[in-house]
C-alpha cells in the first residue's frame, strides 16, 4: 500500500468528489457557531430557539432524505450535486438576511433538506467511481473530511466572527459552495444503473422500499446500522452536557474548547491510522463492538471522576478524550466501509439515506432524554450509565457477531 489512505486521489473523479466535499463540509460547520451567536446574542434569545435550529437541521435527514432518495438514484448525480450546492448558496444568502427567528429556521430547514439529498449522491458517486480495493481508503479519506472539518468550521466561524462580524461566516460559507461547484464541474461522467431500473418501470413505492428491504435481508449491513444507532443515542445523551462535565472536572470556559478539540483531534488521527493500515475491513463488525467497548470503559471513567471518586491531572483528561475521538472513528470508519460494500450500487442513494435517517432521529431524541436524565441522577449519573449501556452494547454486538459469524459469510476476505 504505497500511497496508502491517500491513494484513491489517484483517481480524479474520485479527487473531484472529495476535493468538493471538504468545501462542502467546511460549508456545513462554516455557521454553526454565527446562527447560535446570532439567535442568543443578538436576538436574545433562549435554550429554546437554539434547540429548535438543531431539531430543524435535524428533520430533512429524518423524513425528506429517505422519501427524496428514490430520485438520488434515479437522477444523474453530477448533476444533482452542483444544483444542490448551488441551492445552498441561494439559502446560505437567505440565513445572512434572516431579520428574525423564524426566516432563519426557514433557510436553516432548506439548507439541510438539500444537504440530505447532497450526501446520498455522494455517497452513491464514490460506489460508482471507487474500486472494491480502495473502498476502505476512500471511505476513510471522507470520514477524515467530515471529522476535520467538525474542528476547523466552528473555530474558522468563530474567527471570522471576531474579525469581520457576525454574519461573516456566512458569506465565505457560500464562497466554499461555489468552490466546490467548480470543483465538481470537473467530475467525470458517471455512469449508473439507474437507466436499466428506469426501463423495468418500478414504481415509486416499490423503489423506495427495495432499500429498506435490502437493509433488513443484508445481516452484516443491519448490524451495522443498528449498532451505529444505538451508540448515536448514547452518544448524544450526554453531548449537550459535555460543558458541565468540563467544569466539573475543572476546565474553565477557555480550557472548554481545548477538551472538544482533543476528542476532533482524536477521531482525525483515528481516520488516519484506519486509512493506512486496512486489515479491519475483514472485520469491521468486529472493530465497531471492540471500539464501543473501550469508549465505554472511557466514559464510564470519566463519569465517576465527574462524580468526583477521584482527581486527575487536565493533561490526563485531554489524552482520555483524545482516546474517545480514537474510538469515534474506529466505529464511524468501518460504518462507512459496511454501508457502502455492501450495497448494490443502484441503490446506494436510497440506503444511505435509510441509514442515516435512523441515526438522525437518534441524534434528535438523545439530547432531551440526556437533560432530563441530568435533573434527575445529575451529569455525573448521565454520564456513568452511558458508558455502562456503551460498554455492554460493544460487549452484546460481539457476542452475538462471534457467535453468528457474520462477516464470514458477508465479506468473504
Amino acid at each position: 500500500m504505497d500511497a496508502g489512505i491517500f491513494k484513491p486521489l489517484k483517481n480524479k473523479a474520485y479527487r473531484s468528489l472529495f476535493g468538493a466535499q471538504v468545501f462542502s463540509d467546511l460549508g456545513n460547520w462554516l455557521d454553526f457557531i454565527a446562527i447560535q451567536v446570532i439567535v442568543a446574542y443578538h436576538w436574545g434569545l433562549g435554550e429554546a430557539a437554539i434547540a429548535s435550529v438543531i431539531i430543524i437541521m435535524g428533520i430533512p435527514w429524518v423524513i425528506i432524505g429517505p422519501l427524496a432518495s428514490v430520485f438520488v438514484d434515479r437522477l444523474p448525480q453530477k448533476t444533482l450535486m452542483i444544483t444542490c450546492l448551488l441551492f445552498r448558496v441561494l439559502f446560505v444568502a437567505g440565513m445572512f438576511f434572516a431579520p428574525n427567528l423564524y426566516v432563519m429556521l426557514l433557510f436553516v430547514f432548506l439548507k439541510a433538506t438539500v444537504a440530505a439529498l447532497y450526501d446520498p449522491a455522494r455517497q452513491s458517486a464514490i460506489r460508482h467511481t471507487v474500486s472494491e480495493e480502495e473502498l476502505p481508503e476512500a471511505v476513510t479519506l471522507s470520514q477524515l473530511s467530515v471529522n476535520t472539518m467538525k474542528i476547523v468550521g466552528p473555530a474558522l466561524g468563530g474567527g471570522l466572527i471576531a474579525l469581520y462580524g457576525v454574519r461573516s461566516p456566512f458569506v465565505f460559507e457560500a464562497v466554499g459552495f461555489l468552490i466546490a461547484v467548480v470543483i465538481l464541474m470537473s467530475l467525470p461522467k458517471i455512469e449508473t444503473e439507474s437507466s436499466s431500473k428506469k426501463q423495468q418501470g418500478n414504481s415509486y413505492l416499490e423503489d423506495l422500499t427495495e432499500g429498506i428491504k435490502h437493509i433488513f435481508s443484508a445481516r452484516i449491513l443491519k448490524a451495522a446500522i443498528i449498532l451505529s444507532s444505538i451508540a448515536f443515542f448514547i452518544i448524544f445523551l450526554y453531548d449537550g452536557l459535555f460543558v458541565f462535565v468540563a467544569q466539573n472536572l475543572g476546565f474553565g470556559e477557555e480550557e472548554f474548547g481545548l477538551l472538544v478539540s482533543s476528542v476532533g483531534f482524536g477521531s482525525v488521527v483515528g481516520a488516519l491510522l484506519l486509512g493506512r493500515f486496512t486489515s479491519w475491513k475483514t472485520k469491521p463488525i468486529h472493530l465497531m463492538a471492540s471500539a464501543s467497548v473501550m469508549s465505554g470503559i472511557l466514559i464510564l471513567f470519566i463519569g465517576l471522576g465527574v462524580y468526583g471518586l477521584f482527581e486527575l491531572p487536565k493533561f490526563l483528561w485531554l489524552a482520555g478524550a483524545f482516546l474517545l475521538g480514537i474510538m469515534a472513528s474506529a466505529e464511524a470508519v468501518p460504518y462507512g466501509y459496511v454501508l457502502q460494500s455492501e450495497t448494490p450500487k443502484n441503490i446506494m442513494g436510497r440506503v444511505s439515506s435509510a441509514a442515516a435517517s435512523l441515526q438522525t432521529f437518534s441524534m434528535l431524541v438523545a439530547p432531551a432524554a440526556g437533560a432530563m436524565l441530568a435533573k434527575w441522577i445529575g451529569v455525573s449519573g448521565v454520564l456513568t450509565g452511558a458508558g455502562i449501556a456503551t460498554f455492554f452494547l460493544g460487549t452484546i454486538a460481539l457476542a452475538i457477531n462471534l457467535r453468528k459469524n457474520v462477516e464470514a459469510t458477508s465479506i468473504g476476505a
